[in-house]
């Protein structure tokens, strides 16, 4: 397998695997799970945010899928994990910043990555 299509490969899999996590946490939010509750309630978030994160996040880990879209989506979810590890610096727990800066990375690579690969358009002569 050549450098180029290993790339890729991994590439698309941390794509999948991110684009699920997203999407099983922004549903688990969107239902309002006694965990996701518990958590905003923790940090100082209103409640009726979780809703509006949640969309966000299913709609960031769908669009991590779609090459086109990933560095929106990414972008996105980017915001998002900032402010989550911001906001767990804030409350004193260091090991969920810590995750979200490391997922933050990922997500960058990931953005990078696929902004590098995309084919460039003809531009009109």
């Amino acid at each position: 397998m050549s450098g180029d299509r290993f790339i890729e490969v991994i590439l698309w899999a941390l794509s999948l695997v991110l684009a699920i996590v997203f999407f099983y946490n922004g549903v688990s939010k969107i239902i309002g799970t006694s965990y996701q509750v518990t958590q905003f309630e923790s940090l100082g978030i209103p409640a009726n945010l979780l809703i509006a994160v949640g969309v966000v996040e299913c709609m960031g880990g769908l669009m991590l899928t779609i090459p086109r879209l990933t560095v929106a989506g990414g972008s996105l979810l980017v915001l998002i994990m900032l402010t989550s590890a911001t906001l767990h610096l804030l409350h004193d727990n260091f090991t969920l910043s810590l995750r979200a800066i490391v997922i933050v990375v990922m997500l960058l690579g990931i953005c990078y990555l696929r902004h590098k690969r995309q084919p460039v358009q003809n531009q009109p002569e």
